[in-house]
């Protein structure tokens, strides 16, 4: 039980060191940076389990307060998933689209991982 091997969500692939690009109309206000982490949860902390933290760096250099999500309703996961974002759940919605190659990278390096 102890030794069996770490469960991988294939649902949490896009979200395993990434960085998203968070913008309103067009303008990029912010990068949110994700981290999928293992944890073992209850009964007794034997069920293996991974979950979502991310962290909302806005472009004036302010950082939000890490943010945790777990399964199985993934409700960032499910928000990034469709493309849009309520950073603090108030109605404030960004248009969210995962970055890649070099550009990922170094925000990756310069602001990440989750704090």
């Amino acid at each position: 039980m102890f030794n069996d091997p770490w469960p991988q969500d294939r649902r949490l692939d896009p979200f395993r060191d990434a960085v998203w690009e968070l913008s309103r109309e067009g303008q990029v206000e912010a990068y949110l940076i994700c981290q999928v982490i293992r944890m073992r949860s209850f009964p007794l902390f034997w069920i293996k389990r991974e979950w979502l933290c991310y962290q909302v760096n806005w472009r004036n250099g302010r950082r939000d307060r890490l943010q945790e999500d777990y399964g199985p309703g993934w409700l960032a996961v499910a928000e990034l998933e469709h493309g849009r974002f309520d950073p603090d759940g108030e109605g404030l919605e960004f248009d969210a689209k995962p970055l890649e190659g070099q550009h990922r990278d170094m925000l990756w390096e310069r602001l990440g991982p989750p704090t």
